[in-house]
Order: C-alpha cells, then structure tokens, then sequence
C-alpha cells in the first residue's frame, strides 16, 4: 500500500493512500459492466420502437450515426459524469472504496475529468494503463499524469465522519471547504501544534466565510463536528 503527502492551497499536509492496480482494475470492470447494461437497455428499447428487420446492412446512414453516437456518449460521458455527480467517483470506484482528486488533494472539475477520461478511452483501455501502473512508483496511467490526477483509497474513517454531515450541509459547502474540514477531522488528533489554536483558526475561516451567507453552516460547525 503506497502513501503519497500533499500540501492543500490551505497549507495543510494530508496523507493518500494511492490505489492499487488490482482495486482499480476490478473497478474499471464493474464500470464496463454497467455500461453492457446500459448498451443492452438501449439496444433493446431502439428494437423495440423501431419494428424493423435490424440487420447492419440494411440501416441507413441516420440510424448509424444514432447508434455511434450513443455508444460514444456511455463509452465516454458515463466516465465523467459519475465522477461529476459523485465526487470523482463511479459506480466501480465506489464499490470499491476509491476516489479520483486532483494532485494537489482538491476535488476533480470537469476539466481534469474530461481529459483523463479522454485517454482512457483511446489510450489506456488497450492495456497500456494497467502497464503503465504496474512499472510507475506513483501508479499512475497516461491520463493520469496528462490531467494531473490520482486515484486513491478512501478511509472507511473518512466515510464514517463524513456521513455524519446532513446532506443539506454538505450541499451548502464548497467542494475544497468539505475537504478542508473532514481534513481536520481526521488530522486534529495528531497535529503538533496548539490543538485549540488551530480549532479556532479553522472554525473563523469558516465563520468569515459562510456567516453572511448562510448562519446555519457555522451553527453546526461550532455546536456539532467541532466537539466530535
């Protein structure tokens, strides 16, 4: 188990533990499964509705491009929009506990994910990623280091204080806010310096930030995680 130290824009050290090519590998093929299901529902529904005989010969050139079409937008967009809507995740990686962030420890945006996800499709599914991740140290593939991103193991102690924050929480936070707080929560216990004077330097950041726009947010900072 590899361990990579990153040092946030908030100046906080945090500590990955990289994913695996095994975790990673099984993971990609879950994702691969949930795409044959979508490629079979669809395929299925377009049969259904469209009472023809479906061989390829006998298709026009419209439902051709129908059908590249769609398979180019699960074979990519599923990929992206997962890790969109999930927070660097898809169904694959979650089931297995990983999340893809960007090197500096921030969340993915849609930028970093569109570009990993790019040469995974035309680059690292032809064995070239796991190739990659077996002779790098970092573990690493092309789309990877292109869009510079990792993936790493969440901590089952990490998803435990984090589903102690109501969604309506979580939802009101900035993506880098979350990160620095459940940062905190994990971190505060082993930190050398003034335990207190770090808990009120992290909660004013909070108050000066979000205590003009929504008073609930540092309410439940100061009242709730702040005394776990």
């Amino acid at each position: 188990m590899k361990k990579i130290f990153i040092t946030t824009p908030e100046n906080i050290e945090i500590e990955y533990r990289l994913a695996g090519v095994g975790s990673r590998v099984v993971a990609g093929f879950l994702d691969y499964f949930v795409q044959g299901i979508l490629y079979f529902m669809i395929f299925f529904i377009f049969t259904q509705t469209n009472p023809i005989n479906y061989d390829l010969k006998s298709q026009n050139s419209y439902h051709i491009a129908i059908a590249i079409l769609i398979v180019a937008f699960i074979n990519y967009g599923y990929f992206t929009i997962s890790e969109m809507i999930m927070d660097g995740r898809t169904l694959g990686k979650k089931v297995l506990g990983l999340r893809a962030i960007r090197k500096n420890g921030q969340p993915l945006d849609i930028k970093h994910s569109l570009i990993r996800n790019l040469f995974k499709i035309f680059v690292d599914n032809y064995m070239i990623g796991i190739i990659m991740m077996c002779f790098r140290k970092d573990e690493l593939r092309i789309g990877d280091i292109l869009s510079s991103t990792m993936v790493i193991e969440e901590e089952k102690e990490k998803l435990y204080l984090m589903n102690l924050i109501p969604e309506d929480i979580k939802n009101k936070l900035e993506k880098e806010d979350l990160q620095l707080f459940m940062t905190y929560l994990q971190e505060k216990e082993e930190v050398l310096v003034d335990a207190k004077k770090l808990q009120e330097r992290v909660f004013n950041y909070f108050k000066d930030k979000y205590e003009d726009i929504d008073e609930e947010i540092v309410l439940f900072i100061e009242k709730k995680l702040l005394k776990i």
